[in-house]
C-alpha cells in the first residue's frame, strides 16, 4: 500500500476479492466437511466459493479504479453468481458494503467500518428469521470490532487485522452457541467461509504482489470423489433451436422492459436484470449481431460473450461419455435450463419450475407438467441468474417454482424479486414434497387458491431419506460411525446402521409408527440396482401390507433412498 496506508485504493480493493476468492476456493472442501449433520453433501464452502468468484470476475470485467464502482460489481457478480444459502446471504453482504461506498473513489477506515455495519445489517434483514451461531454471527461481530478499532486506528491495514482476529474469535463461539455444533464438535461452516475471505483479503493488503485470480475449474465442485452430473443439460444438435449463448453488459439506467420486449423475438432462455448502473442481458439467439445491434443503443457495452452451444456440445460430449465409465462426471460449459419437450409456445396463464436431481426425478416432474426442469439440488445449487433464466423461459404470465432443497430457496426467493414475471416460491425442502406438490397443480386454479393447494400437500406429506455418514459422531442423539448407513427423518437422523437394508427398513418402521399411512413411495438412487430396490419393497409391502407402496428411480447421487408417506 505504499505510504498511503489510511486509504483503501481500488486496485487494493481489487486485489483483496482476488485473494478471497482464491482461498475460498482453495478451502472450499475443508469448509463444506464442516456440516452439523455427517452426511456427504455439505455445500456451503462451494456455494460461497462459486458465488465470490462470480463477484471475483465481475470485478475483473470492471475497468474502473473506483472502490465505489469495483464495490457494486462485486455485488452484482455475488447476486447473479449466488448458490445455496450461504451464496446468498454472502451477496447481502456486499450488497449491503456495495452502498455505503456508492461515490467514494478510495475508502478510509470509517468509510470500511461502516460498509462492514451496512453488510451485517442487509444480510440479517435478508434472512426471515436471523440466527446466532452462524455465518451472520461472524459478520456482525466482526463489524462491531471494526467501528470500535475504527476509533483509533487509521491505518487501513492494522485495521483490517483487528477485523480478522474478531472474526476468528467469533468462529470458535459459533460453537457453543448452537447445540447442533457443539453435539457435532465443529464451528459454523459458513462463519468459518467468511473468515477464510477475510483471510484472504487481509493477505493481499500485506503482500507486495498483486494476486491473480484462479479461476475454478471445470468439475471442482465435485466432492469426495462422488459424481455429480453437470448443473444443466442439453440435447442432441437437432434439438437446439437457437445456437448461440449471446452475454453481454450493458451499463448505465436501461428501461428493462422495453428492452426486453425488443429481444424477446431473437430467441429464448432471455434474462434482462439490471439496476442504475448496469444491465445484465443472456438469451439464446440464431441471430446474436442482431442482439449487439439492439443493446448497443441503449449504452456502452461490456463483458460481450458469444458462445456456439451446439459445438460446445459436441465436444463436451466425448469426454463425459468417457468420464462416465471411470465414475466421474464434468460441468458442461453456459449452463442452460431442461425444457419440457410437451410445453407449447403460447403463453399461459401459468407454469412451473422445478429442481431435480436424476432422470428418474427430472421425468417424473415433466410427467408431472413442469415446464422447466433446472437440474440441481444438494451439493450442486443453481445460481440466481440460473433461475432467473428458468423463469424466463417458461411460456406463462405468472411461474411456481419448486426449490426441492432447503438449500436453494433462498436464491430461489431472490429470482422471484428479480424476474419480470409473477412468481410464487412454493417452500419445498427436498424431492419427494415437491413432487406432491407438482402432484396437485391445476392450471384452472387462481394462483392464490392453488399455491395454498401445493403448499399443503407438500407439507401434509413426511419424508425420509437414506444416505451415510462421512465421519464419528454423535447427532440428534444416535451413535454414528464414520461410513455407517443413516436415516432421516424430515432432515433429523432417527438410525444408523453398517447394513443398507436394515437401516432403510428401521427408517421405513419409524415413519410409519407415527402415522397412518395411506401411500408410501419409495424413490432410489444412481448406486442402488433395481432388482436389489424391487427385492427391498417387497420386503417392506409384506411386513406393512395396509398402505399401497409404489416403486421409482429416481437416480439421485448421494441418497440411495428416498421415501415419502401419505
Amino acid at each position: 500500500m505504499g505510504l498511503e496506508r489510511h486509504l483503501l485504493t481500488g486496485s487494493m480493493f481489487r486485489s483483496m476479492i482476488y485473494a478471497a476468492a482464491n482461498q475460498l476456493d482453495q478451502d472450499k472442501k475443508e469448509i463444506d466437511f464442516l456440516n452439523v449433520y455427517p452426511v456427504p453433501d455439505g455445500d456451503t464452502g462451494t456455494n460461497m466459493a462459486l458465488t465470490l468468484m462470480a463477484a471475483a470476475q465481475e470485478v475483473g470485467r470492471c475497468i474502473s479504479e473506483s472502490v465505489g464502482e469495483l464495490a457494486a460489481a462485486a455485488a452484482k457478480g455475488s447476486l447473479m453468481g449466488a448458490r445455496g444459502n450461504s451464496g446468498v446471504i454472502l451477496s447481502q453482504l456486499f450488497r449491503g458494503f456495495s452502498q455505503v461506498m456508492q461515490g467514494k473513489h478510495t475508502a478510509t477506515v470509517h468509510d470500511l467500518s461502516r460498509g462492514l455495519q451496512e453488510a451485517s445489517a442487509m444480510a440479517y434483514k435478508a434472512v426471515m428469521r436471523p440466527v446466532e451461531g452462524t455465518m451472520l454471527t461472524v459478520s456482525r461481530m466482526a463489524a462491531e470490532a471494526g467501528k470500535s478499532v475504527a476509533k483509533r486506528e487509521s491505518d487501513v491495514v492494522l485495521w483490517f487485522a483487528a477485523v480478522l482476529q474478531a472474526a476468528e474469535k467469533a468462529l470458535t463461539e459459533t460453537e457453543k452457541m448452537l447445540p447442533a455444533l457443539a453435539a457435532a464438535g465443529v464451528v459454523d461452516a459458513g462463519g468459518q467461509g467468511i473468515v477464510t475471505i477475510y483471510s484472504g483479503m487481509y493477505s493481499a493488503l500485506i503482500q507486495s504482489e498483486t494476486p491473480v485470480l484462479v479461476e475454478m475449474a471445470a468439475g471442482s465442485a465435485v466432492q469426495g470423489g462422488v459424481a455429480q452430473a453437470p448443473i444443466s443439460e442439453m440435447g442432441p444438435l437437432e434439438e437446439i433451436a437457437f445456437r448461440y449463448c449471446t452475454e453481454l453488459i450493458v451499463m448505465g439506467e436501461v428501461a428493462l422492459d422495453r428492452l426486453r420486449r425488443e429481444l424477446e423475438p431473437l430467441g429464448d432462455s432471455l434474462l434482462v436484470v439490471g439496476d442504475t448502473n448496469a444491465t445484465k442481458i443472456h438469451v439464446h439467439t440464431n441471430h446474436p449481431g442482431q442482439v449487439l445491434e439492439i443493446c448497443g443503443a441503449y449504452g456502452e457495452m461490456s463483458a460481450i460473450d458469444i458462445d456456439n452451444m451446439a459445438e460446445q456440445n459436441h465436444q463436451a460430449r466425448l469426454p463425459v461419455e468417457g468420464a462416465k465409465s471411470n465414475g466421474l462426471a464434468h460441468e458442461l460449459p453456459n449452463p442452460i435450463v431442461a425444457g419440457n419437450r410437451a410445453v407449447k409456445q403460447a403463453k399461459r396463464k401459468m407454469g412451473m419450475v422445478a429442481v431435480s436431481l436424476g432422470d428418474g426425478f427430472k421425468a417424473i416432474f415433466q410427467g408431472l407438467g413442469v415446464d422447466v426442469v433446472l437440474n440441481g439440488g444438494q451439493t450442486m445449487n443453481p445460481s440466481t441468474e440460473e433461475l432467473v433464466a428458468a423463469i424466463e423461459q417458461v411460456p406463462a404470465q405468472s411461474v411456481i417454482i419448486l426449490p426441492n432443497n432447503k438449500n436453494v430457496l433462498f436464491a430461489a426467493e431472490q429470482a422471484a424479486k428479480m424476474a419480470a414475471k409473477e412468481v410464487v416460491v412454493i417452500p419445498t425442502h427436498d424431492l419427494p414434497k415437491g413432487i406432491a406438490a407438482a402432484t396437485v397443480y391445476d392450471e384452472n386454479l387462481e394462483l392464490p387458491q392453488l399455491t395454498k393447494r401445493m403448499q399443503e400437500a407438500s407439507e401434509g406429506l413426511v419424508s425420509g431419506a437414506v444416505t451415510y455418514s462421512v465421519r464419528n459422531t454423535t447427532t440428534d442423539g444416535v451413535q454414528i460411525n464414520e461410513q455407517d448407513f443413516i436415516g432421516l427423518e424430515q432432515g433429523k437422523v432417527v438410525v444408523a446402521g453398517n447394513e443398507l437394508i436394515h437401516t432403510t427398513k428401521e427408517l421405513v418402521r419409524s415413519l410409519l409408527a407415527k402415522r397412518r399411512a395411506e401411500l408410501v413411495s419409495l424413490f432410489y438412487g444412481k448406486d442402488v440396482i433395481k432388482a436389489a430396490a424391487r427385492d427391498l419393497m417387497q420386503q417392506l409391502r409384506a411386513e406393512f401390507p395396509e398402505p399401497e407402496w409404489e416403486l421409482y428411480e429416481g437416480g439421485q447421487p448421494l441418497y440411495y433412498y428416498l421415501v415419502a408417506v401419505e
